[in-house]
Formats: C-alpha cells, structure tokens, sequence
C-alpha cells in the first residue's frame, strides 16, 4: 500500500496504523485470513493463543524497509524491521520493536522487545503486514 493508494478509503500508512491500533484493542471470536485491512485479529496461532498483535513493516519514502534497533538480553545491538503499535496520536505512534525468532518466516513465532520507538506516520509511503500472532508479554 502507498501513500497514494485510495484502496478501501484509506489512503496512507497513518490511517492503517490507526487502524491497526483499533483492532488490537478488540477481543473477538472472528478469525479472517490476514492482511493490514481486515478489521478483525486473524484466526489462532499454533500455539492456540488468540493473536493480540498486526505484526507489520513500514517502508521510506524512497522506497527502503525501515529498520529500529534494540539491545537482546546478552547486549549485542541487533536491528528488526517488524513492529507492533502501542498507541497512535495523530500520526505520532508508539511502535514495539519485535524480534523474529528462528529465520523462517512461514514458520515464524515473535518476541516483544523492551526497545519502543516513537515515529512521525507521515515520513513512511508504505507498509506490509507480515501476520496476525500472539506475542506474549504485550
């Protein structure tokens, strides 16, 4: 999705964001297949935990994935280029770092940082969601 897409009437990355907040604020029984517009949290994990995170990556203007760095545990500085929103303000959002576990992403399982980062929606042109899950800890 770009910034000049008018797909379902939302036509920039601080709309789907937003959305995307919204969501993960709502328990519901719904399970849809997974992409940034489905207004409900996908269907269960293989763990059979309820998903509670839009697992996301935002794109630049010039087209590059964005990358936010955090410490793991043992302090080596690692980077991840997959989020979850914590909260949206106009188009300031608070965004948790998330750590993909294992380097398979058809098999994927997602750890929540300590690292959150806040950003200004309107630098960003695009943005993928990856999948519904369940990150423990959020």
């Amino acid at each position: 999705m770009s910034c000049n897409d008018k797909h379902y009437d939302v036509n920039c990355v601080c709309d789907v964001v937003k959305m995307i907040a919204e969501i993960q604020d709502v328990n519901t029984d719904f399970s849809c297949t997974t992409n940034c517009l489905n207004p409900v949290l996908g269907a269960s994990n293989n763990h059979g935990m309820r998903p509670n995170t839009r697992v996301f990556s935002l794109y630049t203007k010039s087209g590059e994935r964005f990358f936010a760095s955090f410490l793991r545990n043992n302090c080596d500085d690692a980077e991840s280029p997959f989020f979850r929103v914590e909260s949206v303000e106009d188009c300031c959002a608070v965004l948790r770092v998330l750590e993909l576990e294992g380097r398979n992403l058809s098999m994927c399982e997602f750890r929540a940082t300590t690292q959150c980062i806040i950003v200004d929606l309107n630098c960003f042109c695009g943005i993928a969601c990856i999948e519904d899950t369940f990150v423990p800890g959020v």
